[in-house]
C-alpha cells in the first residue's frame, strides 16, 4: 500500500475514533447551522438539475489531483451511544501531500493528532500520554479519508450514490462500504462544494451506533505550510501507549 493510500485511511479514523480515545470532554462551541438546512427551509425554491454521480466524482478527482496542501478550521459533533449524549469540539486541520496530516483540537480540550504514512500519533497533554498506532481499515471510523486522495481510492472501497440531500451550495454523496465487515463504518454522507468540490461536511455512522459530524470552514488550498507543522517530538516523561486498537 502506498504512502498516499495509507494516509487516506487515517483521516476517517479521526472523524470517528479519536473522540472516544481521548475521553469525554465537556461541551464545546454550539453546532454551526448547516447551509443545507437553511436551503431546505426556504419554501417554493425550485431544485437545480442534479448531474450524474460519475460527473460529480470526475470533478472531485480533478480538484483533488491539483491539491498539494490543505488547511481549514473544523467543528466536530460526536454522538456516542455509550454516553448517550453529544460532544462538541473544534480545531484546525492541515494536510500536505504525499502523506502528512495534523488535526489540532483546541476546544474544549487540547489534543494533537499527527499522521505520517501508516502511522498515527495522538498526543493528549491533559493525560500526559501519547498513543502510537499503525493504521488499518478495521479500526473504528476508518472510512472517508480517501476523499483527500482522489476518486480512485473512494470508489475502490465504497458504493457511491447521490441519493441524499444536495442543495444549492453542495452535492451530497452517500458512501457505503462494498465489503460488509471490512470496516467498522456503516455509512458516510459527504457534502462537497459545487464550486471547488472540497469537503464542506461529513456524517459517519459506525456499527457501534455512534455518529460523527464534521463541518469544515475557512478552507485554504495550496498555501505554504511549514514542515514543522507536521513534526512531533514526544515530550520527556510522557507515557507512550502502542497499538491500543
Amino acid at each position: 500500500m502506498s504512502m498516499m493510500k495509507r494516509t487516506a485511511l487515517c483521516v476517517v479514523f479521526l472523524l470517528a475514533a479519536v473522540p472516544s480515545i481521548a475521553g469525554e470532554p465537556g461541551q464545546g462551541p454550539a453546532r454551526p447551522q448547516d447551509p443545507g438546512a437553511r436551503k431546505a427551509e426556504q419554501a417554493g425554491g425550485a431544485k437545480a438539475s442534479t448531474p450524474s454521480v460519475d460527473r460529480v466524482l470526475s470533478q472531485m478527482d480533478g480538484a483533488y489531483r491539483k491539491l498539494r496542501t490543505y488547511r481549514a478550521d473544523f467543528d466536530q459533533e460526536s454522538e456516542m451511544k455509550t454516553f448517550r449524549r453529544k460532544r462538541r469540539s473544534s480545531g484546525r486541520v492541515y494536510f500536505s501531500k504525499p502523506g502528512e496530516m495534523r488535526w489540532s483540537y483546541l476546544e474544549p480540550e487540547k489534543r494533537e493528532v499527527y499522521l505520517s504514512g501508516d502511522k498515527i500519533r495522538i498526543y493528549l497533554p491533559g493525560r500526559n500520554q501519547v498513543i502510537e498506532q499503525t493504521l488499518n481499515d478495521a479500526m473504528p471510523g476508518m472510512a472517508p479519508a480517501r476523499l483527500f486522495m482522489g476518486v480512485e481510492e473512494l470508489v475502490g472501497s465504497f458504493s457511491v450514490s447521490l441519493d441524499c440531500d444536495s442543495d444549492e451550495e453542495a452535492y451530497c454523496l452517500r458512501l457505503v462500504p462494498k465489503k460488509a465487515g471490512a470496516m467498522s463504518v456503516e455509512e458516510v454522507l459527504l457534502w462537497v462544494g459545487k464550486g471547488n468540490f472540497l469537503p464542506l461536511r461529513t456524517e459517519s455512522s459506525d456499527v457501534f451506533g455512534n455518529r460523527t459530524t464534521l463541518f469544515f470552514r475557512n478552507a485554504e488550498v495550496n498555501v505554504p505550510l511549514k514542515p514543522e507543522i507536521f513534526h512531533f517530538e514526544i515530550p520527556p516523561g510522557t507515557e507512550v501507549i502502542n497499538d491500543a486498537f
